[in-house]
């Protein structure tokens, strides 16, 4: 019973990490997107932090390893 809880949990937590990672994913793609199109030197200094950060944190949440660290 302890054992289906855990495994219960793990998909979860998996299915959480994927779909944040994904959405992650779009958003630093779109935000990056934006960064190109804008005149503005400061905006697209900022975007493109923006647009990295979040590109970044998809490959920490999409990463496999990530969420066995996570549930020890």
């Amino acid at each position: 019973m302890k054992n289906d809880n855990l495994n219960i949990v793990y998909n979860l937590k998996k299915a959480t990490n994927i779909s944040e990672g994904l959405t992650s994913l779009i958003a630093g793609s779109y935000v990056l997107s934006l960064a190109l199109t804008k005149r503005n030197v400061a905006l697209r200094i900022a975007l493109g932090i923006a647009g990295g950060y979040l590109i970044l944190r998809s490959g920490i949440k999409l990463n496999p390893g990530h969420l066995d660290d996570e549930l020890e």
